[in-house]
């Protein structure tokens, strides 16, 4: 069995103020996780992400790779909220 990679593209619509999650493998759109519009918050999509990427064959994220990615939607977003995380990130590395 060949290794497939995976990317997932946080994504933010104005429009209908909800995130999602874009799935590609090997350069080909895969799937939408969010695609009904119900994520509200940026932490949302991560709470059902592992069986989505289950479904599609794709491995569980890391701890890690998930904290990337809620950074990712806030940035999708962008404004006061984005600023506000920048601040806490800083604040943090002052600890």
């Amino acid at each position: 069995m060949e290794p497939v990679y995976a990317e997932l593209r946080p994504v933010y619509d104005r429009v209908q103020r909800s995130f999602s999650v874009q799935l590609w493998k090997d350069g080909e759109p895969s799937g939408i996780h969010g695609l009904t519009g119900n994520f509200r918050y940026a932490d949302e999509p991560l709470e059902a992400i592992d069986a989505f990427l289950a479904e599609r064959g794709v491995r569980a994220l890391t701890g890690d790779e998930a904290v990337l990615l809620y950074a990712g939607l806030v940035h999708a977003k962008g404004g006061p909220d984005w600023q506000i995380f920048q601040m806490q990130l800083a604040a943090a590395e002052q600890l």
